[in-house]
């Protein structure tokens, strides 16, 4: 319950002052920037698609193998 409560009184101010540091650094562009920043986005969604490659992977052997899928 405490976690959602925070949500509701910090959610606003939380969006305001994002869409205040956007402005500030004209968009997203600011991920892309920095090395570090652009290997944590990496790995992200290297990390985020991982689970959807077994998923084929698996997918595959089973037509392969003759399951029919």
């Amino acid at each position: 319950m405490a976690p959602m409560i925070l949500g509701f009184v910090l959610g606003r101010l939380m969006e305001e002052n994002l869409r205040r540091a956007l402005e500030i650094y004209d968009g997203y562009s600011f991920l892309w920037e920095r090395p570090i920043t652009l290997g944590i986005m990496i790995v992200t969604a290297l990390i985020l698609l991982a689970p959807l490659r077994q998923w084929f992977k698996g997918r595959r052997r089973g037509v392969t193998a003759g399951e029919g899928g």
